[in-house]
């Protein structure tokens, strides 16, 4: 009996402080999960800490593209509208100095692509970066660093022979880049890997 009062008294004396550190830090990084525009619109618009929108935004009835909007007027959208661009991931980051990164996965089996741009907490748009290919990924290891996947392609592929899946190798080129504010996608680790 005890240990469960001494166990109980601990928790609610840890309990407010951790409160209290939680809400007065409204600076700190938050990565939020990956989301598949095609099955899991209906979760957008999200406010996040920084007071930026992410929402999503329809294209003629052929599917969502990623929208980024402050105080209700958009500030960034995906570009390319057409329908093999919609319904892609979409995963969004808020740093410690409050300003955003997103990244957006589109494409198909025959060629891939990913967005990433940056946004300060102010709706200025001071980052925009893609990277394409046959096959690619791309995901946040923090709020302010991202890996991507770029596949390599088979060079012995012949379009006017050879099916569109022959042109994967299973070879990726995994480079890790750190974002910053200032607009700079600086690469910090790159390794070759096979699939």
């Amino acid at each position: 009996m005890k240990k469960l009062l001494s166990i109980v008294l601990i928790f609610c004396l840890l309990l407010p402080a951790a409160s209290v550190s939680a809400k007065s830090n409204p600076s700190a990084a938050k990565t939020y999960p990956k989301l598949y525009l095609g099955m899991d619109a209906s979760k957008l618009p999200m406010k996040l800490l920084n007071g930026l929108v992410v929402d999503k935004e329809n294209v003629d009835g052929l599917g969502f593209l990623p929208v980024i909007k402050l105080n209700g007027k958009k500030v960034w959208r995906e570009a390319d509208e057409s329908w093999i661009n919609t319904g892609g991931a979409v995963q969004f980051t808020v740093a410690s100095g409050g300003d955003t990164f997103l990244l957006y996965l589109s494409g198909a089996t025959g060629g891939s692509m990913v967005q990433v741009v940056g946004v300060h907490k102010n709706g200025k748009v001071f980052l925009r970066k893609s990277f394409g290919g046959i096959g690619v990924n791309a995901t946040f290891l923090s709020a302010n660093t991202i890996q991507v996947e770029i596949e390599r392609e088979n060079l012995k592929w012949n379009p006017e022979r050879d099916p569109n899946a022959a042109r994967h190798t299973g070879v990726y080129d995994v480079t890790v880049y750190q974002l910053s504010a200032k607009g700079m996608a600086k690469q910090k680790q790159f390794v070759k890997k096979t699939g």
